[in-house]
């Protein structure tokens, strides 16, 4: 998913992208649901181009979902990439 944009870098500061348009379809209902999300993540000598982030929630967002699982596919896919010392994401979603 994020291929060359993973750069070594002496960060510690807490790196946090805001109001990240999604849409989605419920699997268990066939809705339509869209909003935002949120992600934050404490680096861990890695980071990560912002947009890539933006594409971390497009990629999964596309499939159908369940807000919950949503969630917890994008946090572990930057604890994967990433491994930073933690990782938090939020979804506002209708």
């Amino acid at each position: 998913i994020l291929n060359d944009a993973i750069f070594d870098e002496n960060h510690e500061e807490m790196v946090i992208v805001k109001d990240i348009d999604l849409f989605s379809l419920c699997e268990h209902h066939l809705v339509p649901f869209f909003g935002k999300a949120h992600i934050a993540y404490l680096p861990n000598k890695k980071v990560v181009g912002l947009s890539k982030l933006a594409r971390i929630v497009e990629i999964y967002s596309r499939r159908l979902q369940v807000q919950e699982r949503l969630t917890k596919q994008i946090a572990s896919a930057i604890s994967e990439v990433l491994e930073p010392a933690g990782v938090a994401v939020v979804i506002e979603a209708v």
